[in-house]
């Protein structure tokens, strides 16, 4: 019987945020490949027993064969209760090979105790292969108790989009979408580059250049930025410092519609953002609006062309695919 791959794919969280629509962009490539969807829902798991938790996985698993692979994308957003249930039943399979795909560690994002981060990682320890956003994340994870030896790490996030997108013009705008009760700098935005944020349809807007734009999906949102502007990278949170270690989103869907980034100093891929051309790393929203106000439109339209080859593997899912591919490579033949 020949052996096939799987992939968990998330279900029953809000469309629009970034838990499903990262998973979902990983499967879709996945697939393309002949990789089997596992389904799993996010629900009160607290409500199940031992013994209903364990029939829930059984027939969440139950395509899973010996000698399989599996490849689990966590968290499931149902507990590290579920998360450990779930590989423990994959486990039972005589030579499955288990690889996890870190897309949030949840004790450092919300501040969780010793407690909590030894429990995340203690479900870590069960795979055979990590995948991990970043160098500095594992670094912090060995620190903690990290066994597992076989680690890949995730180049950036994949927008796959089979559609055309116009060449950026040059404009003197910036896009950003996202919560404004998250990112509290949207209310007091008080600059001359107008801000167009997209976020939930009653947004009400507090300035003259703030221009609430409503919700819009992926295809939309790459088109809309694809008509010129900067993308803007920022994290005035809590959350600013995990974001040190963890793939921002935002960044890889401006690259994928060929604008260039302003991102805030200390988060994840600044360094290539500087090397390679793709915008500015700064240290404030003033600064921010200050550069775009200033810059010229041969000067944009050379970041435009630095960013066009990133542009085109990002929207062919080829980050994903090479990883995939090299994750099913290192666990068959080591």
């Amino acid at each position: 019987m020949l052996m096939k791959i799987h992939i968990t794919n998330l279900y029953g969280m809000n469309s629009r945020g970034t838990q499903i629509i990262s998973q979902r962009s990983v499967v879709k490539v996945a697939k393309e490949l002949g990789f089997k969807e596992m389904s799993l829902y996010v629900y009160r798991v607290q409500s199940d027993t031992e013994g209903e938790l364990r029939k829930r996985l059984d027939g969440i698993t139950s395509s899973v064969e010996d000698g399989d692979i599996v490849i689990a994308q966590l968290p499931s957003w149902n507990l590290t209760r579920y998360d450990k249930a779930l590989l423990d039943v994959i486990r039972m399979r005589r030579n499955v090979k288990i690889a996890v795909f870190i897309h949030d560690f949840v004790p450092m994002m919300f501040g969780g105790t010793e407690l909590d981060y030894h429990q995340t990682i203690e479900v870590y320890n069960m795979a055979d292969l990590l995948i991990v956003p970043s160098e500095s994340l594992l670094d912090f994870l060995q620190e903690k108790g990290l066994k597992v030896e076989k680690v890949l790490f995730q180049p950036m996030w994949d927008v796959p989009f089979s559609g055309e997108l116009q060449i950026p013009e040059f404009r003197r705008q910036i896009f950003f979408s996202g919560s404004p009760e998250r990112f509290q700098f949207v209310f007091s935005w008080n600059y001359d580059i107008p801000l167009k944020c997209f976020t939930y349809d009653n947004f009400e807007v507090k300035g003259p250049n703030i221009q609430a734009e409503g919700w819009r999906n992926a295809t939309e949102l790459l088109t809309e930025y694809a008509r010129g502007g900067f993308g803007l990278v920022w994290e005035q949170t809590s959350q600013a410092h995990y974001y040190r270690y963890n793939q921002p989103h935002k960044l890889c869907t401006y690259l994928a519609a060929g604008i260039p980034v302003i991102m805030q100093r200390g988060l994840l891929h600044e360094r290539t953002v500087q090397e390679r051309g793709l915008g500015f790393v700064v240290d404030s929203l003033e600064e921010a609006a200050d550069i775009v106000k200033r810059i010229s439109e041969e000067e944009y339209q050379e970041l435009v062309s630095n960013i066009r080859n990133i542009s085109f593997l990002i929207r062919e899912g080829f980050f994903t695919k090479k990883l995939l591919i090299d994750t099913v490579n290192y666990l068959m033949l080591g």
